[in-house]
This record gives C-alpha cells, structure tokens and sequence, in this order.
C-alpha cells in the first residue's frame, strides 16, 4: 500500500481538487483507494456532499471511523466533527503523531488487504496534524499554482517536509511538484512555470512533474456536482491532465496498471 500526502502550506493551490481528482482517476482504473480528509476545514467531505459522518475528529475520542465508499474502489474517511479543537489538544508533535499514527493504521485496518492507496488531503498549514500526517505516509506530492506567493510556499513546505523523519528516521519522498492553475497566456503563469522548473528541477529528490495542471472551466464546475473532472467533465483539458498525471505518478510508484474491477 502507498500512502501519499498532499500537501503545501497554501490554501488555494488546487490541494483538494488534486487529491479527489487523482483518487477518482486510480479508483476509476481499478486500484483500490482510501482517501482521508485530513483538513479541518472538511474539502474533500464538502466535495462529495457527504454528511457529518464519524472521522478523524472522532477517532481522536477514541470511536471509530465510518468508511464512506463514494465510488467503486473509493473510500473517503472525512474530517468529522470539531477536528480544529482536536488536534490544538494533542499536546507536543511527537506524541500527536504517534497518537494519530496509530489511529490511522487502526481506521484503515479494515481495508487494508486491499488498499492499494492511502491518500491524505492535508491542512494547509504547520500544526500537530500535518506534522503527524508527514510522518506517517511514504511520499508527498505538493501542489504550486502559478503565482509567487504559491512558489514561496512551495519551497517552504518542501523544506519543511525534509525536516521531518518518519518511523523509519527518514523524510518522507517527495513524488513531485505538481503546477497547477496553470495558463499559458500568461506571462505570470510562464514565468512562475520557468521559475519553479530551474528551482527544483526534474529529477532529483524534488522533482517538478512532465503534468501541468491546466486552468480549467470544467475543473472549478465538477465540486458543484459533486463528481470528479471525470464524471462531469470526461473530455476536457482537466480530465486529460489528471488523467496524465495518474500515469506520471505511476511510473515513479513502480506501479503497474489494473482493470476496472481490480484484478
């Protein structure tokens, strides 16, 4: 099972929009994913309209989380309830990432057999909850729209996330930098773009992915539906690029395709 986070400390960068996207496209092809809505703010619940089940929030009471199945091969755990006032009550960093280390692996236990991906939007931000999020997942993907503010905060979470050392004493991988939002019209976006590349370049430990994100009409519509770019928006440039994406990250995983039905 890989457990993937996506994460930067920047709301607004397309974070939740990647995370559903890309869960929808692997669920979509037959690999069995979890998706868990680790930001107190609730995106990926809101995303899905899904009603307040029981989920991180209460799985730090020490309950059990529901196991939402929102598509074939697709499982959502949601925020729950009051997560924001949880997590400011786990105390230091250590000891809340061991907390909540051990909660995940409990809550997907269930599942775990035939998970092929754990999937975690996360908070937009440096507290208890990220910090435990990082340590538990092997990789992390960081979204970086096309604006200077974003590619600031991209680099920040980037160094912040190489700080980190998980279980085993290392920081967890980074799968790639994901531009997004992404206009070629626009001398901000080229430049941004150009920026982003010549920093991190691609390879390396950092790597910015071959996918571009494109701006997309059909992208911003799909949340207001409830359905992925895939659902609402099958031909479009932002089903075309997450679905590329799907197979950038693939090839990096080692992973091999499956059919629809998982076998």
């Amino acid at each position: 099972m890989e457990r993937l986070g996506i994460f930067i400390a920047k709301g607004g960068t397309g974070k939740t929009t990647t995370s559903v996207n890309l869960a929808g496209c692997l669920a979509a092809r037959g690999h069995r994913v979890i998706l868990v809505d680790a930001d107190p703010q609730g995106g990926v619940g809101n995303y899905f309209r899904l009603r307040p089940y029981r989920g991180l929030s209460e799985l730090l009471d020490g309950h059990e989380a529901d196991l939402v199945r929102v598509r074939n091969n697709l499982i959502v755990i949601t925020a729950g309830t009051g997560l924001q006032e949880k997590v400011e009550r786990l105390g230091p960093e250590e000891r809340g990432a061991g907390v909540i280390s051990r909660l995940f692996s409990r809550a997907v236990e269930r599942e775990r057999p035939s998970c092929d991906f754990l999937i975690f939007d996360c908070p937009p931000s440096y507290d208890p909850l990220t910090f435990s999020v990082l340590r538990f997942v092997d990789w992390v993907l960081v979204p970086i729209s096309m604006d200077y503010m974003s590619a600031v905060a991209g680099v920040e979470s980037i160094n912040h996330i190489r700080s980190i050392r998980t279980v085993d004493g290392d920081p967890p991988g980074i799968l790639g930098v994901v531009p997004t939002f992404y206009d070629r019209r626009t001398r901000i976006s080229r430049a941004i773009l150009r920026l982003v590349s010549e920093h991190f370049g691609t390879d390396g430990d950092a790597p910015v992915t071959a996918t571009i994100i494109r701006t997309n009409t059909q992208i911003k519509e799909a949340p207001s539906f409830g359905a992925t770019i895939f659902e609402h928006a099958p031909y479009s440039y932002g089903a075309a690029d997450y679905d590329k994406l799907a197979d950038e990250l693939l090839l990096r995983l080692g992973r091999k395709e499956t059919n629809a039905d998982g076998d």
